[in-house]
């Protein structure tokens, strides 16, 4: 059985620099990075479920549900950044 090959993004920037998929020659915010991690680990829960994983399935909704929270802390008018 073939396996579907999927376009992985590298957290470490191309030395080249040139591709369309490089990451901002910047850092990511702690509001984006929690932002990409909700993103993430909801698509990475959905494929764990459609795999029935249920384990692996259950820790990254948690980890969805902690990223969400604090993408709501860090963009709250009031969020107290130490």
């Amino acid at each position: 059985m073939k396996h579907k090959v999927s376009k992985l993004v590298a957290l470490e920037p191309d030395p080249g620099g040139h591709g369309e998929d490089d990451i901002p020659s910047r850092p990511m915010s702690p509001l984006e990075a929690a932002c990409f991690i909700e993103g993430m680990a909801a698509e990475l829960r959905a494929m764990a479920r459609d795999a029935r994983l249920s384990a692996l399935s259950y820790f990254l909704e948690m980890a969805r549900i902690e990223a969400s929270a604090e993408v709501e802390r860090l963009a709250s008018p009031r969020s107290e950044r130490h």
